[in-house]
């Protein structure tokens, strides 16, 4: 299985990093976690072909983590026709939203094909690949509006966390699971607290080593401190912030 970071940026485009997009391959199988612009363009500059993806599974609403998806359901729907995948969305109004956008743009929409449904807590999704639970967390709005971790188990008996964004300040909705049950990889999102937050929770989680992702609040200060905690192995396990493009065998 391979991952890579396609967008590791915060809720803007930076000059170096797109919005939140991550692509897991599982052999000739494409799953996407969140769809920040411009997902479509990056896909196509890999190489990657759009009839690969089987699924697409977003944390939350966000534009930063969605908005990437339009495009590419567009270009699903009128031309790349021998897609086919289910795409999950927070939220009915998103669902509803894409759908009408798609429609007004081109006039087709093959619900067959381009499947979208909401995500719900617990096991949503499942192939011969592997098997995606969603960890419901408080990241919109004190949690009145739904957003999730993603714990992702693959058939190979691999297990990686994607936290998503977590509650401003401190991250109080760090998933449990994450810290009781061994995992392979935890990408943990950084936009919202410090590292000095985040980092102890970290090195209490059985894992085989840590991808942060989505950093924004005191940028320098919190990269300053992972490439420290990288250098020095001061959290037990490996750490890494992840840049764009970078892949990684799990």
């Amino acid at each position: 299985m391979k991952i890579t970071f396609l967008g590791t940026s915060h809720g803007l485009p930076g000059v170096d990093r797109f919005c939140s997009s991550t692509m897991l391959e599982i052999g000739d199988a494409v799953y996407l976690i969140d769809g920040g612009a411009p997902v479509a363009d990056l896909l196509m500059r890999r190489g990657v072909a759009y009839e690969r993806i089987r699924g697409i599974f977003t944390t939350h609403m966000h534009g930063d983590h969605t908005l990437g998806l339009l495009p590419l359901l567009d270009i699903c729907a009128w031309k790349y026709k021998e897609t086919s995948f289910d795409c999950f969305l927070a939220e009915d109004c998103g669902i509803e939203a894409f759908r009408a956008a798609v429609l007004a743009a081109d006039k087709t929409f093959d619900d067959d094909r381009l499947r979208l449904k909401k995500t719900a807590e617990g096991v949503f999704y499942s192939d011969d690949n592997l098997t995606v639970t969603a960890v419901r967390t408080r990241h919109m709005k004190e949690g009145l509006y739904p957003s999730y971790s993603l714990i992702i188990d693959t058939c190979e008996g691999k297990r990686i966390v994607f936290t998503g964004d977590l509650h401003w300040g401190d991250a109080a909705d760090f998933p449990a699971q994450a810290k009781e049950n061994p995992s392979d990889v935890i990408v943990c999102e950084m936009a919202h607290f410090h590292a000095d937050t985040i980092f102890p929770i970290l090195a209490e989680c059985p894992t085989g080593r840590i991808f942060i992702n989505h950093m924004w609040f005191k940028y320098d200060e919190c990269l300053a401190r992972t490439n420290e905690a990288e250098r020095t192995g001061s959290l037990g396990k490996p750490i890494h912030a992840v840049e764009d493009g970078e892949e990684y065998e799990i």
